[in-house]
């Protein structure tokens, strides 16, 4: 036992990349010291802290380790044993019928397989927009699911979500207004190998929210040694523009928001919290929970998580993520879903929305690269961003901005203002 305890302690490191998740556990009741001494480890996963205790994830030996510390849990593999799987479609039959929707819809829907999964399944994007097979100046906007694969409500509601959306274009005015003036990329499983398997993790044994460059550990931001899923989402975001976005888990009911990794408040902490309101307000479980004030919560001031994708898609590519849990239950039985659907549906919707809260520039050079520098009312600067095939946008809170843009060697101040009625169209000024 001595030797087992050795080795766990041995792995306790600050590594950058995680041990394969052997042991699923949960821990009961508050632990503070122990929550304090697992959290910040690489290959130690903390998750869903709440008032009964949280869930943590590691290697071979974690038990033995709980144990020796007097500590109680249970095993969450047992847990799962009396989860019903069944009506759930499997992997081919949701491929399948992400095909239907870009046979069916092929003006406003293309499905694209953006890398493949350990077991070589592909990791399916869709996007929507009008004129779907151009790159059109437009706000860009992601949901993406079950990167955890045991979290598997996300990925049903998204395909409702673009089942709903793909029937009601042309006579749905917010629809119709959502799918012409946004280009919109739906991922709804990040994590197929993990779904087949019931389980949290890759086919790897890798937790993929835990898997992304990490800003606190200065973390380069290159794909070298992490999974294929986390390389594909990589590659695919360095690609596009996308300003807002959401991932889709499972274990609670909350709207959280960033950052995760560290207590700082967030540059744009204000507008984040308003945009999770707007989520949670529209879901009736979620704004009435018992366990987070009106049904969000910062990220780290639930519990400390590094290598999220969350954290890492702003610091990296200026887009504003919230992560959604959807339903207590990570996977619920199917005859729920329909329900968490209907709770959902308007905050999906109106979080699409809220892209349109922000500016843009276009530039004449649709190759063009650059910089520009967000200045607030006061003149105070609010970062500085670089962009890429000659757009720029930003969501932002309304008011009035100074954009200091660099582009194809010239320099040059716009004024431009957001306005708390969101324009459909955008707020793009040409250059």
């Amino acid at each position: 036992m001595k030797t087992i305890l050795l080795a766990l302690a041995a792995l306790l490191s600050s590594s950058a990349f995680a041990a394969k998740i052997e042991e699923e556990l949960f821990v009961m009741g508050s632990q503070p010291a122990l929550l304090k001494e697992l959290v910040g480890h690489a290959d130690i996963t903390v998750d869903h802290l709440d008032s009964h205790g949280f869930e943590v994830y590691g290697p071979a030996g974690l038990g033995e380790f709980l144990s020796q510390r007097g500590v109680a849990f249970y095993d969450l593999k047992d847990a799962r044993k009396n989860v019903d799987w069944t009506n759930y479609p499997s992997y081919e039959q949701i491929k399948a019928k992400l095909e239907e929707f870009a046979a069916k819809y092929p003006q406003i829907v293309r499905l694209t397989s953006i890398g493949k999964s350990v077991k070589g399944r592909d990791l399916m994007v869709l996007k929507i927009s009008d004129n779907v097979a151009v790159d059109e100046i437009e706000p860009e906007f992601k949901y993406i699911s079950s990167m955890h694969g045991d979290e598997i409500t996300g990925r049903e509601l998204t395909i409702r979500l673009v089942d709903e959306m793909l029937q009601k274009y042309g006579s749905d005015a917010a629809i119709t207004d959502l799918i012409n003036n946004t280009e919109i990329f739906v991922m709804p499983s990040m994590n197929p190998d993990g779904s087949e398997l019931r389980q949290r993790a890759n086919a790897a044994g890798q937790d993929l929210n835990r898997n992304f460059p990490e800003a606190v550990r200065n973390d380069p931001n290159n794909a070298a040694g992490r999974q294929p899923e986390t390389q594909a989402i990589m590659a695919f975001q360095a690609s596009r523009n996308i300003s807002l976005s959401a991932n889709f888990h499972g274990g609670a009911v909350v709207a959280n928001y960033p950052w995760d990794a560290k207590y700082d408040r967030h540059p744009f902490d204000a507008l984040l919290q308003d945009f999770s309101l707007e989520y949670a307000n529209l879901n009736p479980e979620m704004r009435s929970s018992s366990e987070f004030n009106r049904g969000i919560t910062n990220g780290a001031d639930w519990y400390v998580l590094l290598g999220g994708m969350q954290d890492w898609s702003y610091i990296w590519h200026n887009d504003l993520q919230i992560t959604v849990e959807l339903s207590d239950s990570k996977w619920p039985n199917y005859r729920d879903i329909p329900g968490f659907y209907t709770s959902n549906r308007d905050s999906m919707i109106r979080y699409m929305e809220l892209v349109h809260q922000g500016a843009g520039i276009k530039l004449a050079n649709r190759n063009a690269t650059g910089k520009v520098e967000v200045l607030n009312a006061q003149g105070a600067s609010l970062g500085t961003y670089g962009f890429q095939r000659g757009e720029f946008y930003k969501v932002l809170s309304p008011g009035a901005y100074t954009f200091k843009v660099e582009a194809d060697g010239a320099r040059l101040s716009i004024n431009v203002t957001v306005d708390s009625e969101i324009s459909p169209n955008g707020n793009f000024t040409s250059l």
